[in-house]
């Protein structure tokens, strides 16, 4: 027993987790490996059929209107985010993912048109925006900033296991008859997530409290905050995110078509697809779980938040490249490209993406999450669908045009979050600022300072008030001190505050 407690107490210190966190992060973790089974299970018997009859027509009618599915879901979302609680809407978003899943089930059994399988790619689309929502609507109202920093890279990783599974699965399928087992699986494990979550909201207090802030100095526009609210890091998010899924639909388009092209024999499609799938999430969720924080820590929120952007026009202009170069091996970029952005996107890109939220007040976070994921990312999607659906006639065309285009959206979202990361800091800076005027309230901390600035032992000695808090601050810039500054100022708590708030205001 002492030694199965060392081995867990271990593995908590590698992966940051303190001891009191162990159990919510357990939960968490199991909630999403249960989520990740459902969802690959239901990706995969999406493709088995989509694959099966002309991709390079079907795909882009699957993501159009997969996309208009996810608007009306998310719209529906949003909807009730405003009217139920938390807690109530989250067990009702996976009983409707449980729903869902059957029905999907019945289309598989029933249908084999290519109706049916556009039908069920928009199911699965819905479900997984559904499911995403809900974890991460509860994640960001129990986590607060610095746990957020630490543990959203663990608590994220649980689905990368189900995933390899579920692709390991998908190189056995061969017939319509075995995706219905498939699919009784995904029914079950997203009933084993209602459990998790129930376990999870006995234990915790989920609720978007909101919090009292000072005016932006700095806001979006008058008529565009119906769309954005009034943090414009929530606009440039919500554009930067729309360019990037659209870049990731080309790019899955164009290896699941030169996947078809390859191999004709629908086993072998699959095989090899799901041999890619497997070696994709092993890759990010040892990247993930072992070094994604190292990584957010070492190069700072902009650099990984620009990481995925950077490499992708690499790996876009490497196409050129090759091209001139006359190349025949179109198959192994394809495979290379789409997973690399299938790591970045899972390992590095995700959990800063949740991180960006964090400074917002809970209601705002909640509310930007599911803007951005249940309006922006679905444009994205059917924007890319309509662009390939306008040439799937002329596929060596269509392949040039399609390049041209994810070239030209993956620079707009590499500008755009470039100034994201900006806002991000300002909205930093406002959460620093005293929530009410000077007069009424000055000596109420707001809520992401507790987060950031909450003393972690006893209250400061005369001593420690004594020291030059200003010192302090500017040895945060420098590595060989940094260490040790962190730790006087934690234990110097609010008193602290003025001279931090001041350096971001000062300071850049």
């Amino acid at each position: 027993s002492t030694q199965r407690m060392s081995v867990r107490t271990r593995w908590q210190q590698l992966l940051g987790i303190r001891p009191e966190e162990g159990r919510t992060v357990g939960l968490f973790f199991l909630h999403n490996f249960l989520l990740g089974i459902g969802t690959i299970l239901v990706y995969v018997s999406a493709n088995v059929i989509l694959l099966e009859n002309d991709p390079a027509r079907n795909l882009p009618l699957a993501y159009g209107a997969a996309a208009l599915a996810q608007l009306g879901a998310g719209r529906l979302y949003a909807h009730f985010e405003h009217r139920l609680a938390l807690q109530r809407l989250a067990v009702r978003v996976l009983l409707a993912a449980v729903v869902l899943t059957a029905v999907v089930g019945v289309l598989v059994v029933a249908g084999h048109s290519v109706a049916a399988a556009v039908a069920i790619m928009a199911g699965y689309r819905v479900i997984y925006l559904l499911t995403n929502l809900e974890f991460w609507g509860v994640s960001a109202v129990v986590f607060d900033v610095r746990q957020g920093k630490r543990l959203f890279s663990v608590i994220s990783s649980g689905d990368m296991p189900a995933k390899a599974l579920g692709a390991v699965l998908a190189i056995l399928i061969h017939h319509h008859t075995d995706l219905l087992w498939l699919l009784l699986t995904a029914f079950g494990a997203y009933v084993g997530a209602l459990l998790a979550l129930r376990a999870t909201l006995s234990s915790h207090v989920v609720e978007a409290r909101p919090v009292g802030r000072a005016q932006r100095q700095q806001a979006v526009a008058p008529g565009l905050q119906r769309w954005f609210g009034s943090s414009r890091l929530v606009l440039t998010l919500s554009l930067g995110m729309a360019a990037v899924a659209a870049v990731t639909a080309g790019i899955e388009y164009s290896f699941f078509v030169n996947v078809k092209l390859r191999f004709h024999d629908q086993a072998e499609v699959m095989r090899y697809v799901g041999t890619v799938l497997v070696l994709t999430y092993l890759v990010a969720l040892v990247f993930k779980l072992l070094l994604s924080g190292t990584v957010l820590d070492r190069l700072g929120v902009r650099r990984t938040l620009l990481a995925l952007p950077v490499l992708m026009l690499a790996g876009l202009l490497l196409y050129e490249a090759l091209r001139l170069g006359g190349t025949s091996s179109w198959l192994l970029y394809f495979c290379g490209l789409y997973l690399g952005l299938e790591v970045l996107r899972r390992a590095v890109f995700d959990p800063v993406f949740l991180v960006l939220f964090q400074p917002l007040s809970p209601p705002e976070r909640l509310q930007a999450h599911t803007l951005v994921k249940g309006l922006y990312e679905p444009l994205g999607l059917g924007l890319a669908g309509l662009l390939l659906y306008l040439g799937h006639d002329q596929p060596a065309l269509n392949q040039e045009v399609t390049f041209v285009w994810m070239l030209a959206l993956m620079t707009l979202a590499l500008l755009l979050l470039h100034r994201t990361y900006g806002h991000y800091l300002t909205e930093l800076q406002h959460a620093l600022s005293r929530r009410f005027t000077p007069a009424a309230a000055a000596a109420v901390v707001p809520e992401a300072v507790v987060a950031l600035a909450a003393p972690v032992a006893e209250a400061p000695s005369a001593a420690e008030e004594a020291v030059d808090i200003p010192a302090l601050v500017q040895a945060l810039g420098d590595k060989a001190r940094r260490a040790a500054a962190t730790d006087h100022l934690l234990r110097l708590g609010t008193a602290a505050l003025p001279a931090l708030a001041e350096t971001l205001q000062t300071s850049t």
